[in-house]
């Protein structure tokens, strides 16, 4: 426990247990855990050191944490960046560039003993400008959590940090997480400079990015001492190069793992953490219209996608909030919705569009799963006479027309949460955000959402955001899926893995075998 913190405050900000993070499948087949047995009995194998060649979908060209829009750039960072806090295995809060913090009884003053002799890549000391500047630019960047910041101070004598919030926020640690970066940073887009396990080297353009291991690192130190993180267009090219040994893992799909021969790889499912969605545009004619939504929930239904996109290897997710925030996911609402084609006939013929309609759904085409699910719809959407359309796009024209412009009809994504807590989740679909690409408006979901993050009492914070699921479930703001299981495939020279309640790949847990 964090020195000063009191136990009130402890529990509300430890999200989950490590057991949540292996889940039966929605399809009925469980998740493979991160073979604990098998991993802790070939510990006398491992080496310190080596390199290792990890495959991803999507080119990575923006790794500054307070413009990057992209999940996977987030990953990758986690291996980049410290916050004051990091996140742990287990959803709590564990002390980082902060080696201690405590909260006072109303939840508004927050203050963190900086650690001494932290060291950022390039062989600067971290120090108390670093830490004030890096806040600011959150404040600037209206990230989830910081519009409530009244004041930053700092007091020389116990080298603390002290945070003045304007109303209670009691899970404003989890948005503490968010990188410390030097104050005289440059282009962190390009050149992210952090205090994490490893240290950016370089980025070659549609080719790669290597890190280097952090010899510096104030915590525990990475093992291999090279990443080289591989940019691929298709999980074929995926397979080519690992048979030939120029990749030595890769982020998979199910029907990819389904192909390989497992006596041959080491295999680590484990949860995405984010949510697949159908996301449906709602100013967009026949989405502005709620029964045309619901009819979509109850044609589409997460199972189906589940057991025949992914073989299985996933969670369904009535709502935007993952399942593994277990102790704020709604399991309790009205709609659940379980596939009823009649109910979705009768909601269509009831609807301002009886006798169907036409829409286009655009997918980014680096991802497979998200056009195989939007196959999958197109054939469910002509039961009820719906004509759908797949244009696929490359992700940086997805990025730019979908995600910032809103100039789109429906599309299929899975949707990450910054921080591990609820708003980072459910912030997107209040009315006036930045990033509310699907047009979601709903002045209770609005009031609701404000109620839960000023809630200094538990039991009424945990009310508000499961109210939000379920205003977000009733609406069919969109037709929420699955948290897709995330696929690491390891050649047999490499092993380990960890999981956490973030989007993120830990290459800091991966080490060399014999």
């Amino acid at each position: 426990m964090n020195k000063g913190m009191s136990f009130r405050t402890v529990s509300a900000v430890v999200l989950c247990t490590a057991s949540l993070f292996f889940w039966s499948c929605g399809g009925g087949k469980p998740v493979p855990q991160a073979l604990p047995d098998e991993h802790e009995a070939r510990i006398p194998q491992q080496k310190d050191g080596g390199k290792m060649v990890f495959g991803v979908a999507t080119e990575l060209n923006n790794f500054d944490p307070f413009s990057s829009m992209t999940a996977d750039a987030r990953s990758i960072g986690f291996n980049i960046f410290d916050g004051l806090v990091n996140v742990a295995v287990d959803g709590s809060f564990t002390p980082a560039i902060a080696e201690e913090y405590s909260v006072s009884a109303d939840s508004c003053t927050w203050s963190f003993v900086l650690r001494k002799g932290v060291k950022f890549h390039n062989g600067k000391l971290l120090d108390k400008d670093d830490v004030l500047y890096s806040i600011q630019k959150a404040r600037d960047g209206k990230m989830t959590g910081y519009g409530a910041i009244q004041s930053v101070s700092f007091d020389d004598a116990s080298h603390k940090i002290v945070i003045q919030l304007s109303s209670p926020d009691v899970g404003f640690i989890a948005y503490l997480t968010t990188p410390i970066v030097p104050k005289d940073a440059k282009d962190l887009a390009t050149h992210p400079v952090g205090t994490g396990p490893y240290a950016f080297k370089e980025y070659v353009e549609q080719d790669h990015i290597t890190l280097v291991r952090n010899s510096s690192y104030w915590g525990k130190k990475a093992y291999l001492d090279t990443i080289v993180v591989k940019f691929m267009a298709s999980q074929a090219d995926f397979v080519l190069n690992f048979q030939a040994g120029s990749i030595d893992g890769f982020s998979a799909n199910a029907d990819t793992v389904e192909q390989l021969d497992r006596d041959s790889i080491n295999l680590y499912p484990r949860n995405s953490n984010s949510v697949q969605l159908l996301a449906l545009n709602n100013k967009f004619g026949p989405f502005a219209d709620k029964k045309v939504r619901q009819a979509l929930c109850y044609l589409i239904d997460a199972e189906t996608v589940i057991r025949t996109v992914n073989y299985g290897y996933g969670i369904k997710a009535s709502n935007p909030l993952i399942p593994a925030l277990s102790k704020y996911y709604d399991t309790d609402t009205d709609f659940n919705y379980v596939k009823d084609v009649q109910k979705a006939r009768d909601l269509i013929a009831s609807s301002s569009y009886p006798d169907g309609f036409s829409f286009t759904i655009t997918v980014p085409s680096n991802y497979n799963v998200h056009v195989k699910t939007a196959e999958l719809a197109v054939g469910e959407l002509a039961k009820l006479g719906i004509s759908a359309q797949i244009k696929q796009v490359d992700w940086a024209t997805w990025l730019q027309n979908v995600y910032s412009n809103r100039d789109f009809e429906a599309t299929v994504i899975s949707f990450d949460g910054h921080f591990a807590y609820p708003t980072a989740f459910l912030a997107r679909y209040c009315s006036d955000a930045k990033n509310n690409m699907i047009n979601f408006s709903n002045a209770e979901f609005d009031r609701l959402f404000k109620r839960g993050t000023l809630a200094v009492r538990e039991d009424e914070r945990i009310e508000c955001f499961k109210q939000c699921q379920k205003i977000l479930s009733e609406e069919a703001a969109s037709v929420f899926l699955e948290d897709i299981s995330m696929l690491s495939v390891y050649n047999k020279h490499f092993q380990g893995c960890k999981s956490y309640p973030l989007y993120a790949i830990d290459f800091s847990a991966i080490y060399a075998v014999e």
